[in-house]
């Protein structure tokens, strides 16, 4: 069999590609589990985390906002792929806790490589924009050894403004935008944790708007064993923070303020 010169040259560059990543770890990744209609808060019944461990890699799926002034939830009104995505509201936010998407205990191998990311898009109806106080979304990476006891070092943060940097907007209402980053599992390591936070830190200004995520993938080499804890649950971080820089979208992007997303206990989280 023959190639043409074109595909020679993409198959060669495809094999040629270094850290290449494939395989995505995570269940329910497009947010399709449950079935709602419309647009439904998750505390209405639209929780991606859901009992069946089959079904979902996602272990909380929460508003830790007690003010209302921060909701999450599933839709059907619009979509990446597939026909659900999540939504995270802002209404007049200024100094929130957190929204946020948990994932269970992922088995990996040390010292690989591993590459998270999730699609975002603002709405276009109620756009969360930069004469706003913007909100931050704020992934947080943690890992775990076999025994799934204590983390391994401290987390690792990353911090993205929303809808992003005024020279470089990464979140807007005209089409669907990765946000990624990269770790490397440390030594020992055999389990990793992801989160996707966002909150409103203290602002001047009130964050008022709607965006949608969808597709959120961990890519890289599944580990060997299965976990036989559930992850540590979330915390309730102090609102605010300091000011991030700015990163430079898609990403890998830059760190976190270490003081928007506190370690979690080592405590079993009731479901």
């Amino acid at each position: 069999m023959r190639l043409s010169l074109s595909s020679a040259v993409s198959l060669a560059l495809a094999l040629a590609v270094p850290g290449a990543f494939a395989e995505n770890l995570l269940k329910n990744a497009s947010f399709e589990v449950p079935k709602i209609s419309g647009k439904v808060a998750a505390n209405k019944g639209a929780n991606v985390a859901i009992e069946d461990e089959y079904l979902t890699s996602w272990s909380h799926f929460q508003t830790m906002d007690r003010s209302g002034k921060v909701t999450i939830g599933v839709t059907d009104e619009i979509a990446r792929t597939g026909k659900q995505s999540i939504y995270v509201q802002f209404d007049k936010a200024a100094s929130t806790k957190p929204a946020l998407l948990m994932s269970d205990l992922i088995p990996v191998k040390a010292e690989e490589k591993y590459r998270v990311s999730i699609w975002g898009r603002v709405d276009r109806k109620r756009p969360l924009t930069l004469d706003q106080g913007r909100p931050y979304m704020v992934l947080s990476v943690e890992f775990y050894p076999a025994d799934q006891a204590s983390e391994i070092g401290d987390g690792e943060h990353r911090t993205q403004m929303i809808p992003g940097a005024p020279e470089r907007l990464l979140f807007t209402s005209a089409k669907w935008s990765e946000y990624y980053a990269e770790f490397r599992a440390p030594q020992g390591a055999e389990f990793m944790k992801v989160t996707f936070n966002w909150f409103s830190p203290k602002h001047e200004a009130e964050a008022d708007g709607i965006i949608y995520f969808d597709d959120a993938s961990i890519e890289g080499v599944a580990g060997a064993l299965e976990p036989t804890l559930d992850p540590p649950p979330p915390t309730e971080p102090p609102a605010g923070g300091s000011e991030p820089a700015n990163p430079p979208p898609p990403a890998p992007a830059s760190p976190a303020a270490p003081a928007a997303v506190p370690p979690a206990p080592a405590s079993k989280p009731v479901k």
